[in-house]
């Protein structure tokens, strides 16, 4: 039965990978902080499933691990990530101009911090959805398996 390290296991390299995959077109920040990112979001991913039906039992899957809310949510995910990152992207390439713009040190730093959570995000996004349905994709294979709804 998959336990917590596992999921992390599982989780933080598929969501650091989709992250990269997806910021691929990115430059040499804009990848690390996104694929830094993929790596959190994987991790958060990867424990959200457990964190909103907690473990007590082997029977505790409820809502959170059950297929078909997981499906339509995954889909969800999955058809307006593209859209989610591209608008965090362009927030973050505005910080980017701002800051190449200003000669105001603490608005230089202020415009480069958010330029930098911003990549985060799109990662974390990347990785959040990867993590999430890695999650469910391995207490599948348990024999307690998850309801297809509950």
């Amino acid at each position: 039965m998959p336990n917590r390290s596992t999921h992390v296991r599982v989780a933080v390299p598929l969501g650091v990978g989709l992250a990269v995959h997806k910021a691929r077109s990115q430059n040499g920040l804009g990848l690390f902080l996104e694929g830094a990112g993929g790596a959190f979001g994987g991790m958060a991913g990867g424990l959200l499933p457990d964190l909103l039906d907690p473990p007590n039992s082997s029977w505790h899957r409820s809502t959170a691990h059950s297929a078909l809310p997981v499906a339509i949510a995954g889909a969800f995910w999955n058809a307006n990530l593209d859209a989610w990152q591209m608008q965090l992207r362009l927030l973050a390439d505005h910080h980017h101009g701002a800051r190449n713009q200003t000669t105001d040190a603490l608005a230089v730093c202020w415009h480069a911090f958010v330029e930098w959570v911003l990549r985060f995000l799109a990662g974390s996004l990347a990785g959040l959805g990867a993590g999430y349905l890695s999650h469910v994709a391995l207490d599948l294979q348990t024999p307690r398996c998850v309801p297809l709804i509950s």
